[in-house]
């Protein structure tokens, strides 16, 4: 009976601890779930934040580059206004002029440096007109004088003119090339007269 008894305290005190360590396997179960759990929702939050402030610093980057959009926009659009009169301004003061006071124009300041034999190339003008003009002015060492079109002889841009204009000379070996041109005069005209010209067309 001694024995028995004694096996029923030694189960009981196994059952005892058993129940011990499963408790304390439990409760840091327990705990170890609700760190993690804790520790998932930070996580979640710290990203949220995160997001928060990329989705912010994105918004403001956005509202930045839209911002200083405008004023480039604006730039942009006065410019091309201005151009656009400058150039209309530009062609109606050429149409006041006839072919001759024109040629005039393009060949001032030209000075032919006698025995350079040279060819030229006219386009945009009456040709007989600019013809007669350019013998005179080359004198007896013209080889030559043709007719052709705007751009082929030298490319050069319109600067908004409507009818490009010019007369090229070009010695017979090629080693000078003169560009006497609308364009070229309406181009030194923007460069050193913009402010002016656009002073006198918008009044500003």
């Amino acid at each position: 009976m001694q024995e028995l008894r004694s096996t029923d305290v030694l189960d009981k005190e196994i059952q005892s601890e058993a129940r011990r360590k499963a408790d304390k396997i439990l409760k840091k179960a327990r705990e170890d779930s609700e760190q993690l759990l804790s520790s998932v929702e930070k996580n979640i939050e710290t990203l949220r934040k995160e997001r928060e402030i990329q989705n912010n610093h994105k918004l403001e980057i956005l509202e930045k580059t839209q911002k200083s959009a405008v004023p480039l926009e604006k730039s942009h659009f006065e410019v091309s206004y201005i151009q656009e009169k400058l150039s209309e301004g530009v062609n109606e003061w050429l149409e006041t002029m006839d072919a001759q006071k024109r040629l005039t124009l393009l060949f001032r300041g030209y000075n032919h440096r006698k025995g350079l034999k040279v060819h030229a190339y006219v386009y945009g003008f009456d040709f007989k007109t600019a013809k007669k003009f350019v013998e005179k002015a080359v004198g007896a060492d013209l080889s030559s004088c043709e007719e052709t079109v705007f751009g082929k002889v030298v490319v050069e841009e319109t600067f908004g003119l409507k009818n490009p204009e010019g007369v090229i000379i070009e010695a017979d070996d090629r080693s000078i090339r003169c560009r006497l041109t609308m364009s070229r005069v309406v181009g030194d005209l923007f460069d050193t007269n913009r402010q002016e010209l656009a002073a006198a067309l918008l009044g500003e």
